[in-house]
């Protein structure tokens, strides 16, 4: 039996270097042909999944280093705060000019202003 906290070490190591990994790095790093073992160990050091690729890469929340739309890019990988894309995207729309306009005018009755 593997000793488990040299596995997360090793873990925590690779993606400190590598910065983000997919499944299968991950599983190679671990030599391990189980996905379940790779979600348990990204688990006990707190993971996110990009919202670009289908969700391919993993990093660590304490890798990330996010913009002030709460948005990581490293590579092509793309990781938000917020998590999936849906939730991304309304969270910028919710905290866009648009939105604070649109509430303010169905407000006020000049949601015709909208459209001239």
């Amino acid at each position: 039996m593997k000793n488990k906290s040299i596995d997360s070490e090793l873990l925590l190591t690779c993606l400190n270097n590598e910065k983000i990994m997919t499944v299968d790095d991950l599983k190679s790093t671990l030599r391990t042909q189980c996905r379940m073992t790779v979600f348990r160990k990204l688990s006990m050091l707190g993971y996110i999944s990009s919202y670009s690729h289908s969700g391919k890469y993993y990093s660590l929340k304490r890798i990330a280093r996010y913009n002030k739309y709460g948005i990581w890019s490293y590579k092509s990988a793309l990781f938000s705060k917020n998590g999936t894309l849906k939730k991304t995207t309304k969270f910028l729309i919710d905290g866009s000019f648009l939105a604070s306009y649109w509430g303010s005018s169905k407000k006020s009755n000049k949601v015709s202003n909208l459209y001239p």
